[in-house]
């Protein structure tokens, strides 16, 4: 497209001045005519020299209206290329935005499927984990732990797909690091126990401000990483304060990463060559996630390793001057749990299965049940809402379009004591954690871990 305008351009310049030389010759001839008549030449010789000129006035001008035809021709088959040019401009934006259309309406479907893809999962994991409250074979451990595999493995690929598809998003507030990182530390001192290695935690007493609950997502990433890639020694939970930032940093004493697949690490299905034989592989996804919800809040995440000396991953988070008060968490002692004992507990779920599954695990913990898939269907069996009850559990997602919190509000509306409740939800949005925490419920997301769950609702039921 630019050299046929430089083209153009140039032509027009040169018939331009053909044009120019013909206006000068045909003042030159006229000049000569009337000269030659003012000097009394021959009538004769005039007349053939002005037919010469004449026919020379004939040929320039034929020259030119020829030049001016091949000007119009290249000006149109100018004006035609261009017009296929943005044809075919435009249709490879519309190719293009089709492709990317097609890429989001994929990442968005499996965001949206996450509820169904966990639903059998998170029932079948309720059936095994009560028979694990009781004596039982190895084989049904075995099962537990296939289905807690697969389960992470979906839940994975869910996480992944809702950052693609930009569902989850950050609630920065300013909170306690220790709320945290102590609560992260119990729970992997456990998990590196029962690896055979050894988890050092070193306190932090920063205010930070970020999203608590994917901060945590990340963390959590970082230490099972680190667990499965040591084969002995021990994994470092601990921050340093740098200015005004800190920096939470998980230390491992595993096989390390070589300098030139450091990038890499971070790309989506990429997996480690050598980790611990009993460790299953993964998708290769948790790096890519941490790095995706890294972007999402603005934390940098930094990377050093040494083969066959260990890594280094380090989230550089903002401090902040002040934060609300911790919640202390609640000590599962014997008295504690001794609270589920004789609990009066309504479900509300429009899953067969999960009612059922939960019936079964509330139940193996001393709890009287009582479960529904609809709230019809609840009222029928406790008096139209007014009989005893110490906790509802509700599903966010109901049949006709209903949700779980308008169902415990119009259950509320019939008793006298609003009745404490927990919503479990795919959900992950703001706005409905907002909703939830404005309302004073508790929150729990699917897939349900049951020790989570006994937890919470040991819990709730200390609230006077």
């Amino acid at each position: 497209m630019p050299e046929a305008g430089a083209d153009l351009s140039a032509q027009v310049t040169r018939l331009q001045q053909d044009n120019h030389k013909l206006m000068r010759i045909n003042a030159a001839l006229i000049e000569r005519i009337e000269s030659g008549m003012t000097q009394g030449n021959n009538p004769y010789t005039i007349f053939q020299h002005s037919v010469v000129l004449a026919e020379q006035v004939r040929e320039r001008t034929d020259a030119l209206n020829q030049a001016m035809a091949e000007l119009k021709a290249s000006n149109h088959l100018l004006i035609n290329a261009r017009l296929r040019a943005e044809a075919l401009c435009r249709q490879q934006v519309a190719a293009q935005r089709e492709a990317e259309q097609a890429n989001l309406s994929k990442t968005k479907f499996l965001a949206a499927v996450s509820h169904d893809l966990l639903q059998p999962l998170n029932a079948a994991r309720l059936f095994t984990s009560a028979l694990l409250e009781r004596p039982s074979e190895t084989l049904v451990r075995n099962v537990n732990n296939s289905l807690e595999d697969v389960e992470n493995l979906l839940g994975t690929l869910v996480d992944i797909s809702k950052l693609d598809a930009g569902v989850i998003k950050a609630d920065i507030a300013p909170f306690a690091l220790s709320e945290l990182l102590d609560n992260l530390a119990a729970e992997y001192t456990e998990l590196a126990r029962s690896e055979g290695l050894e988890l050092h935690f070193i306190g932090c007493s920063a205010l930070v401000h970020s999203d608590i609950q994917l901060l945590a997502r990340i963390l959590r990433n970082l230490l099972s990483n680190a667990l499965r890639y040591t084969y002995k020694g021990r994994v470092v939970l601990g921050c340093r304060r740098q200015q005004q930032r800190v920096l939470i940093q998980v230390w491992d004493s595993g096989m390390g990463i070589a300098e030139d697949r450091l990038e890499e690490i971070f790309q989506e299905f990429k997996r480690g060559d050598v980790q611990r034989p009993d460790q299953d592989r993964g998708l290769g996804l948790g790096l890519a996630i941490v790095e995706k919800i890294a972007g999402i809040l603005g934390h940098r995440i930094s990377v050093k390793s040494w083969p066959g000396q260990g890594s280094m991953f380090s989230v550089e988070v903002p401090l902040s001057a002040t934060a609300p008060k911790a919640v202390p968490a609640p000590c599962m002692s014997e008295p504690m749990l001794e609270r589920l004992q004789g609990a009066r507990v309504w479900v509300l779920d429009n899953d067969a299965a999960i009612c059922a599954g939960m019936r079964t695990l509330l139940e193996g913990w001393g709890c009287r049940v009582i479960t529904a898939l609809s709230e019809q269907d609840l009222a029928r069996q406790v008096d139209n809402y007014h009989a005893e009850v110490d906790l509802l559990i509700a599903d966010y997602h109901l049949d006709d379009n209903q949700n779980g919190v308008d169902a415990v509000a119009r259950i509320n509306a019939h008793r006298g004591r609003a009745i404490p409740a927990m919503m479990i939800t795919a959900n992950y949005s703001n706005e409905l954690k907002q909703q939830i925490r404005e309302l004073g419920h508790t929150l729990m997301h699917k897939p349900v871990r049951p020790m989570k769950l006994k937890t919470a609702m040991s819990h709730l039921l200390s609230r006077p």
